[in-house]
């Protein structure tokens, strides 16, 4: 015996696809901004040139790129990718363009200016600072720092009790006007007599009538 089952599949029509795509490209976001491509500025981390720039000129693998760094006395030759940092400059040069070329783009593009006036080549340099310094140098940092603190500090109280000195009289008029309110509000307390109502005893349990019933029933028959 055979049955038959039908299944019904709607389609998608274009404009449902469409409608789709845009939510996707509203929604999808790139959270990475710096890629490893051709011509790519990198920061050498390690190794001889370490400290050095150069550009990658082309990617061998997912592991590898062929850099070049004229301006910065850096061979080519290929480097891994763990060994380097990506920056955010990028030149406009083509798949292993020849070095005299590069050197013409990277001081056309002012790179070695740019990084040397960046937040990260200052970051760099402090860092090798602090690398350098003796205990002696620690210490000494570790005093102007106490006495720029104590300056800073002073001078943060006085500019506190110059802005308190100014708002004194503003502070004293809205006193002024508090007091003023209370004494408003004991003057209508006094004017107002006081009345004097006696507290609702109960009475004793064992008081009845003549007839025998509780005082309240009574009164109410009556």
């Amino acid at each position: 015996m055979f049955v038959k089952i039908c299944v019904y599949i709607r389609l998608p029509l274009s404009s449902d696809v469409q409608r789709s795509s845009r939510s996707r490209r509203k929604s999808a976001t790139m959270p990475f901004k710096k890629f490893a491509q051709i011509g790519r500025v990198i920061y050498i981390n390690e190794g001889q040139y370490k400290g050095k720039l150069a550009v990658i000129v082309d990617i061998i693998d997912t592991n590898r790129a062929l850099i070049d760094g004229p301006c910065h006395g850096v061979p080519r030759q290929q480097f891994k990718f763990c060994e380097m940092r990506l920056t955010t400059y990028v030149l406009k040069i083509c798949r292993g363009m020849r070095t005299k070329l590069i050197r013409t783009a990277w001081e056309a593009a002012k790179i070695s200016e740019k990084f040397e006036a960046s937040t990260w080549n200052k970051n760099i340099k402090k860092g090798l600072l602090r690398a350098s310094m003796t205990d002696f140098d620690r210490f000494k940092l570790g005093r102007a720092k106490q006495a720029r603190n104590k300056i800073v500090k002073s001078a943060y109280l006085r500019l506190k009790k110059n802005i308190l000195i100014a708002k004194r009289p503003t502070v004293k008029a809205a006193r002024k006007i508090r007091g003023q309110k209370l004494t408003k509000k004991k003057e209508l307390k006094e004017k107002k007599p006081k009345t004097w109502k006696p507290r609702k005893t109960r009475g004793p349990r064992a008081a009845r009538n003549k007839d025998g019933k509780p005082a309240k029933t009574v009164k109410a028959a009556k």
